[in-house]
């Protein structure tokens, strides 16, 4: 059923072992290697899964056509909206690296050795500073998603995992920057005589949307109540494209103060006629404002207006909403909510080090309370003593 030949090259000394074997319908099978115990103990396993029925022949092509399938599927995926196209654009990138590191190799013969010469790679870029622990961690998952669907039984691309042991960095998650309140005036103030980047500067910092978010509002996304207003997150706006938000979370109720309803209808007092089906910030042809465009022709000369240090991004303005929730105190739980997160951990990993100053805060809070309770207590004591 199986058996192991010995193959001399032609230049007389190279060695190469073949290993033959036959599956359950009785074709024979050959696989190549170089070294004997290698072959041994792959015909040992391919007995094994031969005969309990789980052997199944590999379509071997080369990982260049493999990554090309992938794409494919990636384009199917994105039009089902199951991914979405910016996502998807990250992806196309690194996979054109994949294909230039390892596109060379046959899918079955792809092996750890050349996974370890391609970190040994990353990790030379990263000290140089040319690449992120982040994006490394990103990569790795990226190609570990990839390899897993080559494996899938309906494609058999190989059966083995050559990331087998390659582990992700750890990263100390890096603090959120934020506007001080200083910060937060001089934007606000750089804002006030255009209606429509006041209107966006005020979603951003005062119900903490994300971009493209904002950019995905329309008008009866509005909802008005006493004490405030809500905003319905239904979309997503990227490179002019209409996408689902971030995360089965992203799509929420927002609850916004009064003030933000306020810039919205002064913004839409100031524009063109609109009604609920329209776009809160479109362009003349009535489409969604591109974030790009934004951040790029208007955010940065109001950043530079403002006199904000240059690290500063739209996103910041959604960590300084952050930050404001937890200075007055809501719970962690309301604020995941708020944010979109995918959890309440998600937001303490985030936002870990202002909890901590306000748990300072509240910890001097308390000293205060107990010293206060120790005076009235010595005080009552005192006076008893005296009505003695």
């Amino acid at each position: 059923m199986a058996s192991i030949h010995k193959h001399i090259l032609k230049d007389g000394t190279s060695v190469r072992w073949h290993a033959f074997w036959r599956d359950g319908s009785g074709k024979q099978h050959k696989r190549v290697f170089t070294r004997r115990k290698d072959a041994a103990a792959f015909l040992t396993e391919t007995k094994k899964e031969v005969q309990d029925g789980t052997w199944r022949e590999i379509q071997s092509a080369p990982m260049q056509e493999v990554f090309q399938a992938w794409l494919t599927d990636l384009d199917i995926r994105v039009k089902m909206g199951e991914v979405k196209p910016s996502t998807a654009a990250g992806y196309r990138c690194a996979v054109r690296r994949f294909a230039e590191e390892f596109g060379g190799h046959r899918s079955d013969q792809f092996s750890a050795r050349a996974v370890v010469r391609w970190r040994r790679g990353c990790a030379e870029k990263i000290a140089a500073g040319e690449m992120a622990p982040k994006s490394f961690n990103n990569t790795l998952n990226l190609l570990h998603s990839i390899l897993e669907w080559a494996r899938h039984p309906a494609r058999a691309y190989l059966k083995h995992d050559p990331l087998v042991g390659q582990k992700r960095l750890t990263i100390r998650r890096p603090e959120a920057n934020f506007l001080e309140d200083e910060e937060i005036a001089a934007l606000v103030g750089a804002v006030a005589d255009d209606a429509e980047a006041n209107a966006i500067i005020h979603v951003a910092l005062f119900a903490g949307l994300r971009r493209g978010e904002i950019f995905g509002l329309k008008w009866e996304d509005i909802e008005t109540s006493d004490h405030g207003g809500r905003l319905r997150v239904r979309r997503s706006v990227y490179q002019g494209k209409i996408t689902m938000p971030k995360t089965a979370n992203s799509e929420r109720i927002v609850e916004v103060p009064r003030r933000v309803l306020d810039v919205l209808e002064r913004h839409r007092a100031a524009g063109a006629p609109s009604v609920d089906g329209d776009f809160i910030f479109r362009t003349a042809k009535g489409t969604p404002i591109d974030p790009d465009n934004f951040y790029g022709r208007r955010f940065a000369k109001l950043r530079a207006q403002a006199e904000l240090r240059s690290s500063i991004g739209m996103h910041t303005l959604r960590h300084t909403y952050a930050s404001l929730l937890l200075r007055q105190g809501e719970h962690p739980k309301f604020g995941s909510r708020q944010l979109g997160h995918a959890s309440t951990s998600f937001t303490m990993d985030v936002y870990g080090h202002l909890f901590r100053a306000t748990s300072e805060e509240a910890m001097d809070r308390l000293q205060d309370t107990i010293r206060a309770t120790q005076r009235s207590r010595f005080q009552v004591v005192q006076g008893g003593r005296r009505d003695a």
